[in-house]
């Protein structure tokens, strides 16, 4: 297959280097016209755009490369758009992944390995590695082993909702396009796949690695930007899925969530009272206790953070939208 890379950035001088040395050193799948990597400035006020221009316009043999400004609306979806405008006759796959992951030798021909094997298939994304950014030793929380597991049983059934957008690959013949405004724009053009009737599913071998951001400030505000993210595109795109399950699926995904923190003190007060109502004399504090135990455990001081996140994006959503121009901190 002939793949057509695309990286927005914002503000990424730091990592845009590192991130162009990584795709050099990939295998890109054999293809009789040259790959193209396109490099999307996304209104950056630093050094992003030179450092990229200063690689050339030929990261390898058959892989060009190609660093252009955005003059769409500052956003990634606008840094998308832009340089899906690129995107010509010939390529058979558009790869999107962000400047700050760095993929494993073999994740590209992976994919096209996934596409090639299977005509139904029409997104997939890479299997997400945490690595901590200090001592380089595999990180992350039971949270991110939870959500993969749950990938990938939804990835068997071809019906995978919340895509990584940092390694998310589509068929080029599909012609796709980021809605403007909407700033989870991987899980909206996941939907649009899906509502075509096509599979969207992970591809283990496709590995991209991100370093854990750390416990604190820029933690909270990625957790804090991504629930708004969520809540933002559950509210915005309704698809018209045409299987029955796929479109409970996507109800149960967009009620829920946002319910959260309430059924977390439904459930709670459901359990105190009933436990109480069954049981007599000073035995009628021990359900309440066990609950106050259970929410103050490591485990459930995390949920307790989640659901304070989900109400505080849902506070401020209502307020006005979150936008689609972000950048992270670099150290």
């Amino acid at each position: 297959m002939r793949l057509f890379v695309l990286i927005p950035c914002r503000n990424e001088a730091r990592v845009i280097a590192r991130k162009l040395e990584n795709l050099r050193g990939l295998r890109f799948p054999a293809s009789a016209a040259p790959h193209r990597v396109v490099v999307v400035d996304d209104h950056s006020s630093d050094d992003t755009r030179a450092l990229a221009a200063a690689f050339g316009a030929e990261l390898q043999g058959g892989v060009e490369l190609r660093v252009i400004a955005s003059a769409d609306r500052p956003g990634k979806p606008g840094a998308m758009r832009a340089g899906l405008a690129l995107l010509e006759p010939g390529f058979e796959l558009v790869v999107l992944s962000d400047a700050d992951v760095l993929l494993e030798p073999d994740s590209l021909q992976a994919l096209s390995q996934a596409f090639d094997a299977r005509v139904e298939l029409g997104m997939a994304c890479g299997a997400q590695v945490f690595l901590d950014p200090l001592s380089g030793a595999q990180a992350g929380a039971p949270w991110d082993r939870w959500t993969a597991r749950w990938r990938a049983l939804e990835s068997r059934a071809g019906a995978l909702y919340s895509v990584h957008g940092q390694l998310l690959a589509w068929r080029a013949a599909l012609a796709l396009v980021p809605p403007l405004g909407v700033a989870a724009d991987d899980i909206a053009l996941a939907l649009e796949v899906r509502a075509r009737g096509l599979r969207v599913e992970r591809v283990p071998r496709a590995v991209f690695i991100e370093h854990k951001t750390p416990a604190g400030a820029d933690a909270d505000a990625q957790a804090l930007r991504r629930a708004r993210a969520y809540l933002q595109v559950v509210r915005a795109v309704r698809p018209r899925l045409p299987s029955a399950l796929g479109r409970v699926q996507c109800a149960l995904y967009r009620e829920l969530p946002p319910m959260a923190p309430l059924l977390t003190w439904i459930a709670c007060c459901v359990l105190a009272l009933g436990g109480a109502a069954l049981l007599n004399g000073w035995w009628r504090t021990l359900p309440a206790a066990l609950i106050v135990m259970a929410l103050l455990s490591p485990p459930g001081r995390r949920w307790l953070a989640l659901m304070g996140i989900i109400a505080r994006a849902r506070r401020l959503e209502r307020s006005g939208p979150q936008p689609e121009a972000w950048e992270m901190s670099r150290s």
